[in-house]
């Protein structure tokens, strides 16, 4: 059994735990839950030995322990997976998995016995088997996932904590991953781990803590719990409406129309997207879900047939050349890709605006008027409900469900008709989730167009109008509001017949 008892992690003036208190049973899967900035990662780091506590005492088989590093805490059986995985991107799977404990004889590295050893785990644990010769560069985000797995048992530990280890996965990648946990319990191991994803506790674990503000606001049994319970805890009141209700529909006018459209990555494909609509587009990784956003956004150039936006004739060479025209593209790496971390919020926020053509926040000689920048950032600040409400603040302090409302925020200073949202809640937490719904459903309702490509199904079948699914860069099916199924969904972008479930096949 590990627990804390009344333990506390202060980072200045902030208290990430506050007089936590919490027991894990042995041979079972523990989930922690809340929103970002709760304390769950910080208490996994702490049971992992990756960051001190500043206050209490964690508990190991009945014993008081200290784990100065994460060393120590595997010495005494204690496992931490990072979610940021740490491979050597150049070495290889098997090189990984024994670094810094290979097998050696007389100074010399024992090979055949270190793949061995990996093989027998490998088989052992009846663990999806990726090819371990290769450097772990070349191997899928969930085949690293396998390799840091592997990693972590070869050093014979009791319990093993996960920090959201489905997080950059797929739907398809990450049932392995869940299907890997549950046989680590059976085979005795403790789980603890961290999650985003309501789901997947409800799919494996036995019991979950839920943290708000440092503080335990549940602890029980998963036999005990329902959704709404979670949620409570983890926002401190009821979520109302997780998919909020649209006000209005899609118009009938299109916004944007395609003709035998095809890119690098996609086959010729022919679609029409209403104003006022939006239209979720499922694929795994490689399937072309992510290439046709890109060729709408202007990162990926057409390379024939037609694109129509608002009934003028568009073909984009790059992001700004969309952007012009009226697409916006948001990607799915907010904090490399979208925000410039070090400038304030009211900066990444009317940044396009500012940039903008004949922008009315720059006055002549080109000095920006200050006063109605900052008019203008402190309304869409207070409509996106981003928290902290200073506008001064650095991007960078923000919380990850925050920095996204500050991206897509800028889109209600700077309207564009055709939004692209490139997997707009990858880790985020559950109450920010449930706010960026209702900004992009307030978008859809003004009349914008959203694309929303996303590899998470169930906020697909929540949001979107009409979804399509992509598979081997064909566009392969059509789904209508209320056809689609987690399943159906899943078959069509894996291969599987969806119609059964009311997809429209392409031909």
């Amino acid at each position: 059994m590990i627990g804390v008892r009344d333990l506390s992690v202060r980072f200045g003036p902030i208290n990430a735990l506050d007089s936590v208190g919490i027991d894990i049973r042995p041979g079972t899967i523990h989930a922690l839950a809340g929103e970002n900035g709760s304390g769950k990662s910080t208490l996994l780091k702490v049971l992992g030995g990756a960051q001190a506590p500043s206050a209490g005492t964690v508990v190991l088989d009945g014993q008081p322990v200290s784990f100065p590093d994460p060393a120590r805490a595997a010495a005494a059986g204690v496992g931490l997976i990072f979610q940021e995985l740490s491979l050597f991107p150049h070495l290889s799977g098997y090189s990984n998995i024994f670094i810094g404990h290979e097998p050696s004889r007389l100074g010399f590295l024992q090979f055949k016995q270190l793949n061995r050893q990996a093989d027998k785990l490998v088989e052992e644990m009846g663990l999806p088997r990726p090819d371990l010769r290769l450097p772990v560069s070349e191997l899928s985000v969930a085949e690293q996932q396998v390799v840091e797995i592997l990693k972590c048992l070869c050093r014979q530990p009791k319990i093993i904590l996960f920090d959201e280890p489905t997080a950059s996965l797929t739907q398809r990648e990450i049932k392995p991953v869940l299907s890997i946990m549950k046989r680590l319990r059976d085979q005795g191991y403790t789980v603890v781990f961290v999650s985003h994803y309501l789901e997947e506790v409800f799919e494996v674990a036995d019991r979950i803590t839920v943290l708000r503000d440092g503080k335990v606001t549940l602890d029980d049994d998963m036999a005990h719990i329902y959704r709404e319970k979670i949620l409570s805890a983890m926002l401190g009141r009821a979520l109302d409406e997780f998919y909020p209700s649209r006000r209005a529909g899609p118009l009938a006018e299109p916004c944007l129309e395609l003709e035998n459209a095809h890119a690098d990555g996609i086959e010729p494909l022919s679609l029409k997207v209403r104003k006022g609509e939006i239209l979720g587009v499922a694929g795994a990784v490689g399937s072309g879900s992510r290439a046709f956003g890109e060729m709408l956004g202007g990162l990926r150039p057409m390379r024939g047939g037609a694109m129509r936006l608002e009934g003028r004739a568009a073909a984009f060479r790059n992001p700004a050349r969309a952007l012009q025209a009226g697409v916006a593209y948001v990607p799915e790496d907010r904090r490399v890709d979208a925000l410039l971390l070090d400038l304030s919020i009211a900066t990444n926020m009317s940044l396009p605006l500012v940039a903008a053509p004949k922008s009315r926040l720059v006055g002549a000689g080109g000095f920006l008027r200050l006063g109605q920048e900052r008019m203008l950032v402190d309304e869409a600040v207070q409509h996106s409900n981003v928290k902290p409400s200073n506008p001064r603040l650095p991007a960078r302090a923000l919380s990850g469900g925050n920095q996204q409302k500050v991206v897509l925020g800028r889109w209600f200073l700077h309207d564009r008709p055709c939004l692209v949202l490139n997997n707009p809640t990858k880790g985020v937490d559950v109450g920010s989730k449930a706010e960026i719904y209702r900004q992009i459903a307030d978008l859809a309702d003004s009349g914008h167009t959203i694309i929303l490509i996303s590899n998470y199904n169930p906020e697909l079948i929540g949001t979107a109008d009409r979804i399509i699914a992509f598979r081997e860069g064909r566009l392969v099916a059509t789904f209508e509001k209320g056809e689609a199924t987690e399943d159906a969904l899943l078959a069509t972008t894996m291969g599987g017949d969806g119609s059964a479930s009311g997809a429209q096949e392409m031909p």
